[in-house]
């Protein structure tokens, strides 16, 4: 949240502090109740994950679409065979929920159907996809109590070997840095981030927004943890854009890569997730080794 010395005259003659911090209350009384609810077999997971000896557990928020979890399993069994992956399920969609499931079961995952969400429709999807980092924190993490554990873009897709717990090497957490817009404030993207979880187990952790410093999902934990964090002295993700031929029209493709992770979502291509999927997908099956040299080769920039 802003302080409140940081409103100008006319937010407070607006009640804009008033408005924010209202919602914010909302927000959070929404999150303890939701947090309260149980998950059909949420015990046998909890279970399952402390007793899992690897030094990173990653948890993935699947929602609605089958195709990407099956393709993250795929990858994460080539490239991070020792790391072991959650998939909490926040779908919508009854039919994908049943999907999801069924691939989990045949792959041997660890599945989570998490309650139903209290925030439906696309413009509530960063609330919708906090609260249920909240709750997977809240239920599963917390009383598993993993040496480390990231999370995870059920479209975010490893390219190449990656030791997650390496990267906490001196530190309470890693991931890809996000800014808030006009302050100092900044916050880790939870599509690709790993804390450890000695370093933040006393914390509240928070993945809920914080709209007033224009901070995303994840946003909160700017307050809980990041601020008393010297940025500068941190080891963090690197980022990119790279581009990939769509094979239908010859046009290049913009997709974002952190580390070694390309991220099929949210990349502003056409055709909608499913379609950008499938292509990245027939790249990878087409040379899943090398792939992830030929993005990085690509103009990192085209018509600017």
């Amino acid at each position: 949240m802003r302080y409140l010395a940081d409103y100008t005259p006319a937010e407070w003659l607006a009640l804009t502090p008033l408005a924010q911090r209202l919602r914010r209350a909302r927000n959070v009384l929404v999150d303890r109740i939701y947090a309260r609810r149980q998950a059909p077999g949420q015990a046998e997971v909890v279970a399952r994950i402390a007793a899992e000896q690897a030094p990173v557990v990653a948890f993935t928020v699947a929602f609605n679409l089958p195709d990407a979890v099956d393709f993250l399993a795929d990858a994460m069994v080539r490239f991070l065979p020792g790391t072991p992956l959650v998939v909490c399920d926040n779908s919508t969609d009854p039919a994908a929920r049943t999907a999801i499931a069924a691939l989990c079961a045949r792959r041997g995952l660890i599945y989570c159907p998490l309650p139903p969400t209290p925030y439906r429709g696309a413009r509530n999807g960063s609330r919708s996809h906090g609260v249920a980092l909240n709750w997977i924190y809240a239920n599963l993490i917390r009383p598993a109590a993993p040496r480390a554990f990231a999370l995870l873009d059920h479209d975010l897709i490893p390219l190449e070997p990656t030791d997650l717990a390496a990267r906490l090497a001196g530190q309470p957490c890693y991931g890809m840095v996000r800014e808030g817009e006009g302050n100092d404030a900044w916050y880790l993207w939870p599509g690709y981030c790993v804390f450890n979880f000695a370093a933040v187990k006393a914390l509240p952790l928070d993945f809920g927004t914080d709209t007033p410093l224009t901070l995303d999902t994840g946003g909160q934990n700017w307050g809980v943890l990041y601020r008393h964090l010297d940025l500068a002295r941190l080891q963090m993700s690197s980022r990119r854009r790279v581009h990939l031929a769509d094979p239908e029209t010859g046009e290049m493709e913009p997709f974002l890569l952190a580390d070694g992770w390309i991220h099929v979502g949210g990349a502003g291509h056409r055709g909608g997730g499913a379609g950008a999927l499938e292509r990245v997908r027939q790249a990878y099956e087409a040379d899943p080794e090398g792939l992830i040299a030929r993005l990085r080769a690509s103009p990192e920039r085209l018509n600017p």
